[in-house]
């Protein structure tokens, strides 16, 4: 496994939406670096409304999300951006502030 440069990880990712039609979307994400981000970017697109599964591969890269209804391009993007970058930076960020007192 190569290491990742702690300056990377703090990068928020760009998702891209490749594909989109009433049956899915396909997105391709540039900055996803583990595991963990994978399973975060799926669990927080399928709990958007009108998205019936979502699976996504690491090593592609693509997020893959059948639909059950119509689900705007923005959510989509937004879902990727709140599970892989902003909430694991804010509860880090909320740890740190209380390892200080504050």
């Amino acid at each position: 496994m190569a290491w990742i440069k702690p300056r990377r990880m703090l990068r928020a990712p760009d998702s891209t939406v490749t594909a989109l039609d009433a049956d899915g979307a396909e997105l391709q994400i540039d900055g996803l670096f583990c595991a963990v981000c994978a399973n975060r970017v799926t669990a927080s697109l399928s709990r958007l409304d009108g998205v019936k599964s979502a699976s996504c591969d690491l090593e592609s890269a693509i997020a893959t999300v059948r639909l059950s209804g119509a689900v705007d391009e923005e959510a989509l993007r937004q879902a990727v951006f709140d599970a892989a970058y902003a909430k694991p930076l804010r509860r880090a960020a909320e740890r740190a502030a209380r390892a200080v007192g504050l």
